[in-house]
């Protein structure tokens, strides 16, 4: 009878995990084909990931009957004063490399990309990029370092695969900026990103750290978009 008891625990385990990746594939492939195969606007965009994301976090909540802040680790910060320095180390090392690979970096490429395909201009790429740090920072966070990397029993394979989805998810966005070389860095790069994250948002308990952190590096990229489409480089 215990034997029962624990295999049927077993199979139901299995069964969440399996229903939480499959939700987790479904809304990246939805956010990927929308951007390569349909490819509209940036708010168009952004409301079809806002709606795949929560979608598959709020359909995992509810069928698993757990909650939503602790699914995602949606706790407070007990102390912000050591993350000042990984805020810093963010921006910094965003800004930094970009000015090392700069001569590398097909700019013009880019500006175009951000006005005929993301449709950004000089009067909305502020509202767009202010989105960008505050909101889509938040809702990357949630999904990766929040939903994506609780999905398997043994953590580090959860903070491997929500590293490498989250690595191989942004190809779509940057899939034309740059050369092989370049292009391999930035996937490499984000995947190592993605696991420093991962292990802020544990240490502190709290999805808010990597957040801040993620949208400090965000403020740096966006500055340098801004530069783009105001022509300044």
């Amino acid at each position: 009878m215990k034997r029962i008891i624990l295999f049927e625990n077993s199979m139901r385990k299995n069964k969440r995990i399996i229903s939480r990746i499959a939700l987790v594939l479904l809304a990246v492939a939805i956010v990927f084909v929308t951007e390569q195969v349909f490819k509209p606007g940036y708010a168009i965009k952004s409301v079809v990931k806002v709606l795949s994301f929560m979608g598959a976090i709020l359909i995992y909540c509810v069928s698993s009957h757990q909650q939503f802040k602790k699914v995602i680790r949606l706790y407070k910060i007990k102390n912000i004063k050591p993350l000042l320095f990984c805020m810093i180390l963010f921006f910094v090392g965003t800004a930094s490399a970009f000015l090392i690979f700069r001569n590398y970096i097909d700019l013009q490429s880019i500006r175009q990309s951000l006005i005929s395909k993301e449709n950004l201009t000089k009067s909305n790429c502020l509202f767009v990029f202010g989105y960008i740090i505050l909101c889509n920072s938040f809702l990357e966070e949630i999904f990766f370092r929040g939903f994506v990397s609780g999905i398997f029993l043994n953590k580090w394979a959860g903070r491997i695969f929500s590293a490498v989805l989250f690595s191989i998810y942004h190809i779509g966005i940057f899939i034309t900026w740059f050369n092989p070389l370049i292009f391999v860095l930035c996937i490499v790069g984000l995947a190592v990103v993605g696991l420093f994250l991962q292990w802020l948002s544990e240490k502190n308990e709290s999805i808010l750290a990597s957040y801040i952190t993620h949208a400090c590096a965000n403020v740096a990229i966006n500055i340098i978009g801004i530069l783009l489409i105001f022509e300044v480089i």
